[in-house]
């Protein structure tokens, strides 16, 4: 049938309307050199360029490029990445409205916008290794294929690499799914592997970018983030800076001892049962054998309970309701909600001639792989007084101590002491030192503390020793048992101390 020159018009209008539908977004902000890939043909991007669905970004060397999307989410390219636009909706229909996105190669940090605010599971970022959704959220992700250095220069293995600003995400693959919050890191190393939380964030991730020429401009609404310059030196980044709002952060710590059994999270009928694992760190006084022994365990909640008898009948099931239980039970349970470690002392007995008593520390096993590679800096958290065989309660000064997870080795930032006053066993006060900078592994067993020193009332020879594990689910804390022992070669009753410090993640 032939059209009306009504028909044709309507047609000719459809046509037009929708040449001139709105564009996905709009570049904010080009340093350098990038370009996208529409229909076939390669354009050159300049401040203020439109991009569509299913347009393929390519950033150059040395090069950043910040896009803003109509829904109000912006995206932040790192240089040499690739990043293309899968499918991108946005009509104010919280049912069609969709944002696919997929990062090929490179970097990007992004702030989510309205789409996945109003629908989360219909924004999604793929990469060869996992989806990430959103929970209203700004993140950074980084894909490898044997083209990722750290800024040492040596080669960051192939996978997803990222982290969390600020709000939640959930990355998944054909393995499984975690989800990861505030100052959260992982790494995926394949799409059959489990997303791994890393305990420091990943050098991959860190921003250096030596600046080339900046072509700026703002959107619409003037509302520039911001862009690199073309004075910056070359150790200075060119990224984009986002700019994140953040809600003020309200520390709800309930202290432990106001929690009744019955309100225990995850608390079951029978005693010590849980799906978790627990640390257990002791140093006690021996009768027999060495005066002191120093040990941790690594064990299920049953297993918890059947080393303790007083826990008989105690429902627990994590640390920090075994440590309620422990509270009731047997000691006072002090503890850090930062580095998600307990500790309490038991004195010795009337009858016991070894007078150093029992430390305990105890915390969550950690769930997350420790990270092969970066430093972290773990405060100390408190534990318990020195103590040592001639009853004597001292006091112990600590260190913030430097993990270094490229070496596997702990060191202390500035000396630690162990002092002790007089008593009727012991006329002259005694004080032990460790000399900063010494090291120890993270490794298991009881690990020397070169350079231990008696500075006052020795009596022979002098050594130190040290037994710690992480704690805590994420691993924020470290547990760890000191032992110092000072005796002439032909005594058998050398003085000896023990204590249980935690420290947590800075």
């Amino acid at each position: 049938m032939k059209a009306t020159p009504i028909a044709a018009a309507v047609l000719a209008f459809c046509a037009s309307a929708a040449a001139m539908a709105e564009p996905a977004g709009r570049v904010l902000a080009v340093a350098g050199t990038a370009t996208i890939e529409r229909a076939g043909r390669q354009v050159t991007l300049v401040a203020g360029a439109p991009v569509e669905s299913g347009d393929t970004f390519s950033v150059g060397e040395a090069s950043t490029l910040q896009v803003r999307f109509t829904d109000e989410s912006v995206v932040a390219l790192r240089a040499n990445s690739q990043f293309k636009i899968e499918e991108y909706r946005f009509e104010k229909n919280t049912e069609t409205d969709r944002s696919l996105l997929g990062l090929i190669k490179g970097g990007m940090r992004t702030i989510t916008g309205l789409i996945g605010k109003a629908n989360q599971k219909n924004y999604l970022i793929k990469t060869d290794t996992a989806a990430i959704g959103i929970r209203g959220t700004h993140f950074t992700a980084v894909s490898c294929n044997n083209d990722c250095t750290r800024p040492d220069g040596s080669r960051e293995p192939n996978g997803t690499f990222g982290g969390v600003t600020d709000g939640r995400i959930l990355v998944s693959n054909q393995a499984g799914a975690l989800e990861f919050g505030q100052q959260d890191y992982f790494y995926v190393p394949s799409a059959n592997a489990l997303p791994i939380r890393l305990l420091v964030p990943p050098a991959i991730l860190s921003e250096r970018t030596p600046a080339r020429g900046s072509r700026r401009g703002s959107g619409e609404d003037g509302n520039a983030v911001a862009s690199g310059s073309s004075r910056g030196s070359p150790s200075t980044s060119t990224s984009p800076k986002l700019i994140v709002l953040q809600s003020p952060v309200t520390d709800l710590t309930v202290p432990l001892t106001s929690v009744a059994a019955a309100d225990q999270p995850g608390a079951l009928k029978s005693s010590g049962v849980g799906g978790g694992r627990i640390t257990l760190l002791e140093a006690r006084g021996m009768e027999s054998g060495p005066p002191v022994d120093i040990n941790f365990k690594d064990l299920t909640m049953a297993e918890f309970a059947a080393n303790e008898p007083r826990l008989a009948g105690a429902i627990f099931s994590d640390a920090a309701t075994a440590a309620i239980a422990v509270g009731q039970r047997i000691a006072t349970v002090s503890y850090s909600a930062a580095a998600g470690a307990y500790w309490l002392y038991e004195p010795p007995s009337a009858s016991d001639t070894n007078l150093i008593g029992a430390h305990h520390a105890f915390g969550d096993t950690p769930s997350i792989a420790l990270p092969t590679a970066g430093i972290a800096q773990y405060s100390y958290a408190g534990g318990t007084a020195p103590t040592d065989n001639f009853g004597r309660v001292g006091s112990f000064s600590a260190s913030t101590l430097t993990m270094n997870f490229a070496s596997q080795q702990i060191s202390n930032n500035t000396a630690m002491t162990f002092s002790f006053g007089t008593n009727a066993l012991q006329t002259s006060p005694t004080v032990y030192n460790v000399p900063a900078s010494t090291s120890w592994s993270m490794g298991g067993g009881v690990q020397p503390l070169a350079g231990t020193s008696c500075t006052t009332g020795c009596i022979g020879m002098t050594a130190g020793s040290v037994v710690g594990r992480f704690v805590g689910a994420t691993a924020q804390g470290y547990a760890a048992s000191f032992s110092v022992v000072n005796s002439l070669l032909d005594t058998f009753q050398p003085n000896v101390t023990a204590n249980v410090a935690t420290f947590a993640k800075q």
